[in-house]
């Protein structure tokens, strides 16, 4: 687990029901007046329907929340800090003491919400859109290793060391300083190579991105473990030739790697869906559609949901057990106690963020869409023999409008 989604877990397990934790989300990519005036709008309309919404018991402390994001955001709209940042996500609470920021160089839509628990489920879509790389830039001398994480650099490492030059002298001497320039240039890739397949054993969803020319890509590869060779994502050609102590190179290639690996999970999409489907329908170990989803949340049973982007439903989430369900009723189905109206998109990716989970927010397709946006894969069958019982989709013929 990268440290980035140790903290998103964190955030998941958060819940204050007195004091309502505020989640912002900001779009800062616009560097014109009046686009940051538009949002400047945003954020005072949305403080100002906080106001109104301000709980009795708790008043003096969530009006110090509010204070706060309406300081940070005239920070931000003064440019005043995180100017390169496209978006920020912010979560407050003063009365639990959290005050949690986050930049990114991703775009964000523009919201404000209250409620006991933070909603994550733009976080969620940046987490899915920009899985963490292992971007490696090889040279000669070495690697130049780039690490990635929600669409951005977080830290990079230099293994390298001189090499000679090849050069035209004859006979023996130049086959024998050959192979002296070729077995240093291998030893420094196989150094490389180890510190690589480290990082990707301590991460396991990382994929690995490869740059340089042919020649450098391909001895490096040889020296690779296999494991590491196995996830490769895509190899790029090698960076411009201004020398890679310059900033420009760097971000050169982490765009390129970027894009390649935004572009490969959005390849993945339709293909994840069938599977799911395919193994819900089949009894497997995956339930689809929100009834069902909603009952594998409630026993903790989820390993990956799958959620459309735009799921908009309301549900229920009981104040006694826990438990989550669909439709509108007066108590809890289990306990007969009572129970809260949540966001049903929101608590069931919450609940799987903090359960070490994974959330697959995508873009809407029809056979998703059938299934009224909602799929997931299980950890196990659960108490309730009700797997592959799955509603039927609407008519193919007639799928609903997105």
């Amino acid at each position: 687990m990268t440290p980035m989604e140790s903290e998103f877990q964190d955030l998941a397990g958060l819940r204050s029901d007195a004091d309502p934790i505020v989640s912002l989300y900001l779009d800062t990519d616009g560097s014109d007046q009046v686009q940051r005036e538009r949002v400047r709008l945003f954020v005072q309309d949305r403080l100002q329907w906080a106001r109104l919404r301000s709980p009795p018991d708790h008043l003096a402390t969530f009006q110090k929340t509010l204070a706060r994001i309406e300081e940070y955001a005239e920070g931000l709209f003064r440019q005043a800090f995180d100017e390169s940042a496209r978006g920020i996500a912010v979560f407050a609470c003063e009365g639990i003491g959290l005050w949690r920021v986050f930049p990114f160089n991703q775009k964000l839509r523009n919201s404000l919400t209250l409620g006991p628990t933070p909603h994550l489920l733009q976080l969620a879509r940046l987490a899915y859109d920009f899985q963490p790389a292992v971007v490696t830039i090889v040279d000669t001398r070495g690697a130049w290793v780039l690490e990635t994480a929600l669409g951005k650099g977080v830290a990079e490492s230099r293994i390298s060391h001189e090499t000679h030059r090849r050069h035209s002298m004859g006979g023996w001497s130049q086959i024998h300083y050959q192979r002296h320039v070729e077995q240093q240039i291998e030893r420094n890739h196989q150094e490389a190579a180890k510190h690589v397949a480290f990082l990707l054993d301590r991460d396991p969803k990382s994929q690995l991105i490869l740059a340089g020319t042919d020649r450098a890509v391909g001895a490096f590869e040889k020296v690779l473990p296999e494991r590491a060779r196995a996830r490769i994502l895509t190899r790029l050609p090698a960076p411009g030739e201004r020398g890679y102590r310059t900033g420009e190179i760097r971000d050169q290639v982490l765009r390129g790697a970027i894009e390649e690996a935004f572009a490969h999970e959005r390849s993945l999409e339709q293909s994840d869906v069938h599977n799911v489907v395919g193994e819900a329908l089949a009894g497997g170990l995956a339930v689809l559609g929100p009834e069902d989803v909603a009952l594998a949340a409630t026993e903790a049973r989820i390993h990956r949901l799958l959620i459309e982007d735009g799921f908009e439903q309301t549900g229920w989430r009981c104040t006694n057990c826990n438990a989550v369900g669909i439709k509108t009723v007066n108590e809890c189905s289990y306990c007969g106690q009572e129970v809260e109206g949540v966001s049903l998109g929101e608590e069931l990716a919450r609940r799987v963020i903090a359960e070490g989970g994974d959330v697959d927010v995508m873009e809407p397709q029809a056979l998703l869409h059938h299934y009224f946006g909602l799929a997931a894969v299980l950890r196990n069958r659960g108490s309730v023999a009700a797997i592959g019982a799955a509603p039927e989709p609407l008519a193919y013929g007639e799928p609903a409008a997105y």
